[in-house]
């Protein structure tokens, strides 16, 4: 467990970035946190509160037990899920986990009863052992090496009959039929820049060959087979990317406009890892410009999927996961057409070249760009 005090961010491109894993390439700055701020507002619109399964949530923090109640939240962000958590239940312990700190929290008075824990989730996490009556886990997947043994950690994590709510975004835009639509090629039909680039993060992905942005498609197979675990109920939300659709109720609309703000956000957050692929800065600066813009002029037309899965930890003792990881073989979370790939390889070629040519020549120092308040290594 790393010290908050202290703590010690990674740059890269103008953005600070936790210092744990190699494996998140989101950023971890008072940007990308209030980014996440609008993000849990649109949950708690859908869900209308803090969390699915409200009887299951309540009855696992009844106060009317032996022992003080307690929560963890693997992968808090910027920790307002916590925050929200530790005022509405004032009689139960909440502990956020993170790569890094909730910058954005550092001079805010926390409740008494909530806390903030630096740590790796793909760690054990058997210093947690039996400790929690509810484990929440949001959009973690990316920073998870194996993600079946994740489960089999957070199980251990938590009191026998204990509730588990994992909640993750698929890696693809939906059209207004809730149809994936394909990556394609400027001027292609169908094509649209938010799209791009999705698609573009989702081969960047691939390229470092790190099937993590697919964990989603087995989780139902990797749950049935945990030992750990009993009761699945699995839920589908989606969430439009702005308000373009017609005859909204009040809070449909609010939702909308969140996400709007979130899906901007996040096209700037997407940056380092672009340009950490290869991709020129005028190419990404495009293609994020391009995309904000068809959000802001409605243009973009279109929803995102999230996936909710609760389920109790059974009453037995914990079981250890001991076979081996399996070598997964995932579907293809993105289409991409045959127009994309012939420009995706053109452009690769090219791209090759020129870092061919670059290598020969010595390029000026690096410039770091620090936020203020935080501590870059």
């Amino acid at each position: 467990m790393t010290p908050i005090d202290n703590y010690k961010f990674r740059e890269l491109y103008g953005r600070a970035f936790n210092s744990q894993s190699d494996n998140y390439l989101l950023p971890a700055d008072n940007a990308e946190h209030t980014r996440l701020d609008i993000q849990h507002e649109v949950f708690k619109l859908h869900l209308d509160g803090l969390y699915p399964a409200k009887d299951l949530v309540r009855a696992a923090l009844s106060p009317e037990q032996s022992e003080r109640p307690a929560v963890l939240d693997i992968g808090t962000g910027s920790g307002r899920w916590v925050i929200d958590m530790a005022a509405e239940f004032p009689h139960a312990d909440i502990t956020g986990l993170d790569l890094a700190p909730p910058t954005l929290r550092a001079n805010e008075h926390l409740p008494p009863n909530c806390r903030f824990e630096v740590d790796n989730a793909n760690l054990p996490l058997d210093c947690y052992e039996s400790k929690f009556n509810l484990v929440h886990v949001r959009g973690v997947e990316l920073g998870i090496n194996d993600f079946n043994s994740f489960l089999f950690n957070v199980a251990r994590t938590l009191k026998p009959g204990g509730l588990l709510i994992l909640a993750g975004g698929y890696p693809q835009l939906y059209d207004e039929n809730l149809d994936p639509l394909p990556v394609t090629s400027e001027g292609q039909p169908g094509f649209t820049w938010i799209q791009r680039v999705m698609g573009e993060i989702y081969a960047a992905f691939l390229a470092r060959a790190d099937n993590a942005i697919d964990s989603k498609q087995f989780w139902a197979k990797w749950i049935a087979e945990n030992p750990n675990f009993e009761k699945p109920v699995f839920y589908d939300a989606d969430f439009p990317i702005c308000p373009w659709e017609s005859d909204l109720d009040e809070n449909r609309a609010f939702e909308a406009e969140l996400m709007r703000y979130n899906m901007a956000t996040i096209m700037h957050s997407f940056k380092p890892l672009l340009l950490l692929d290869g991709t020129p800065s005028d190419v990404v600066d495009r293609m994020v410009d391009s995309a904000i813009e068809e959000l802001n002029n409605l243009r973009a037309r279109g929803y995102v999927k999230w996936l909710y899965v609760w389920m109790n930890r059974t009453n037995a003792p914990w079981t250890e996961r001991l076979e081996t990881p399996e070598v997964l073989e995932p579907v293809p979370s993105v289409y991409f057409t045959e127009e994309y790939k012939r420009e995706k390889a053109m452009y690769s070629s090219q791209r090759s070249a020129i870092v061919v040519a670059q290598s020969k020549t010595p390029g000026p120092p690096s410039t770091h760009v620090v936020q203020e308040g935080v501590q870059l290594v």
